[in-house]
């Protein structure tokens, strides 16, 4: 039995110094987004631009080696790891079967290893995605709960305008930046091996994740949205009282003079 361990560490990596650096030190092999090692028989890494790797048959020590040295070209490094974690082993049939985190498959080369982390990799970034979309709304939920008791906030432009784009930097990570909903461009070069990727990207659930997720951010962003409104229609109220009060203030001095 083998295992297929992700993590996502970082946001990204520096991914050219880290692929010079890496292929003077092991046998690695860049494939676009991917740098690709293979240090000993039979192991294999898989690691991707994006902030995430993948290990294969990989102890203790090797992973704490290899992590250690990622760390050190990781951009915006987790303070906890995402960790995802399957099993796989070579059956008897065709083709790949997945039950219970157990992947059946009928060759276990690193091409076919490539194309099971692309879509566990993706996973994991998304999984990552759902955590930080877990505390936003955990740090946005009193804005509703405010709104229907007191019928305001008090949240400064300022603040709600970094929400704002805090919330639209995640959707377009995941929309643009990652292609989290996109079938990786290896396998359109390798389409034999595209029945191990969608295979593993169904049983992951990859896509209703993402549009999952998209909804909850679009949630948050039209609350946000609303929050500015309000906000311009109270800045705008206020204009209008202090116009009214000059307008007044300058018909009584007309008078007194």
């Amino acid at each position: 039995m083998n295992k297929l361990r992700a993590l996502c560490i970082a946001e990204r990596f520096e991914f050219d110094a880290l692929y010079d650096l890496l292929s003077r030190q092991v046998h690695a092999a860049r494939m676009r987004n991917v740098i690709m090692l293979t240090p000993d028989e039979g192991s294999f890494a898989f690691i991707f631009d994006y902030g995430v790797c993948v290990l294969c048959r990989y102890d203790y020590e090797a992973e704490k080696r290899l992590l250690d040295l990622l760390l050190k070209y990781a951009v915006n490094p987790l303070s906890s790891f995402i960790e995802e974690e399957l099993e796989y082993q070579k059956g008897v049939g065709e083709g790949v079967r997945i039950r219970h985190d157990l992947i059946d498959l009928d060759d276990v080369s690193e091409l076919v290893c490539l194309s099971l982390a692309h879509a566990l990799a993706q996973s994991t970034k998304l999984a990552s995605f759902e955590t930080s979309i877990e505390e936003t709304i955990k740090k946005t939920k009193y804005i509703p709960e405010a709104l229907a008791k007191k019928g305001s906030i008090a949240m400064s432009r300022t603040q709600l305008a970094k929400e704002r784009g805090r919330v639209y930097l995640e959707k377009s990570h995941i929309i643009l930046q990652f292609n989290l909903l996109d079938t990786p461009e290896f396998i359109w070069e390798y389409p034999e091996l595209e029945n191990y990727y969608l295979a593993l990207s169904r049983y992951l659930e990859i896509a209703p994740r993402a549009l999952v997720l998209k909804n909850r951010l679009e949630v948050i962003q039209e609350l946000l949205a609303m929050m500015a409104d309000e906000q311009k229609h109270s800045h705008s109220s206020m204009l209008e009282w202090i116009i009214i009060i000059l307008i007044a203030i300058e018909i009584v001095l007309f008078f007194v003079k």
